[in-house]
């Protein structure tokens, strides 16, 4: 016999009835589970496909907002050129104005946005040595400029006791030096300055010296005792020894000279 006790038959028919009926929930869910779900997803996929996002456009310094500093570097004239000067103590400035940034040759590269070769020494001429011990063609030969869109040479009244021929024939082996070292650079030449409406003859005479050189070298030639630049003297020259330029005599040659070297610099 069995150690285990035989259910009745009513039991048995109770067992079927709940099995019956589990396999028919477990259907239902199963029916429920392949149709239409609770949640409208037609409405959700149309509402993403409707409203799809666009991304942000890339910042450029043009774009309101955009970084200070890649504005202002756009800003910014480019490197337009080389600017080489030569000259005397009207180029390279003293204690009295014209030092630096203030000096004509800054200003002039700095509004035209080229870079800028300087060499210039007070006292110098093309004849006299000067505070360097060099006069122009030596320190041209010193320090040459290879890549120079423009060259300046100014001056010098510091020649006024020289004689007219020697000083044609140093300026010529000025600019002889200057195009040997760069043939495509645009020469213009300036020549003394006095800082009166009075100048002596002997100047007179280095001015038409210094004339004849440049137009033999094929340089633009600029006179400025005949346009009197310094003719009225007041505000321009230091009232101590009125010869040194104060800032204001430089920011007026910028102005005189400004226009000469960009249009040499475009022809």
């Amino acid at each position: 016999m069995s150690s285990l006790e035989r259910p009745p038959r009513w039991g048995l028919i109770a067992i079927v009835v709940l099995l019956l009926a589990n396999v028919g929930l477990v259907l239902l869910l199963a029916q429920r589970s392949n149709g239409a779900p609770d949640v409208d997803l037609g409405s959700v996929v149309t509402a993403t496909t409707a409203s799809p996002r666009t991304a942000a456009p890339p910042r450029t310094s043009a774009t309101p907002g955009a970084d200070s500093s890649a504005s202002s570097t756009i800003a910014r004239p480019s490197q337009s050129g080389v600017l080489a000067v030569y000259g005397d103590g009207y180029s390279s400035g003293n204690s009295e104005g014209g030092e630096g940034a203030a000096g004509w040759p800054a200003l002039v590269a700095e509004q035209l946005g080229m870079q800028l070769e300087l060499r210039a020494a007070t006292l110098t001429g093309y004849m006299r040595p000067g505070s360097t011990g060099q006069t122009y063609p030596q320190l041209v030969r010193a320090q040459p400029s290879a890549d120079a869109t423009v060259t300046v040479v100014f001056g010098s009244r510091n020649d006024v006791a020289a004689p007219p021929d020697g000083v044609r024939a140093a300026a010529s082996a000025t600019y002889q030096a200057i195009l040997a070292a760069d043939p495509d650079t645009k020469l213009v030449v300036i020549g003394p300055c006095w800082s009166s409406s009075s100048p002596p003859a002997e100047l007179t005479a280095v001015s038409t010296a210094v004339r004849t050189a440049a137009e033999a070298a094929g340089a633009i030639y600029v006179d400025p005792l005949a346009l009197g630049w310094f003719a009225n003297p007041a505000g321009l020259v230091s009232p101590i020894d009125d010869i040194s330029l104060l800032d204001a005599g430089h920011v007026f040659l910028a102005q005189q000279i400004g226009p000469l070297v960009d249009s040499a610099r475009s022809s």
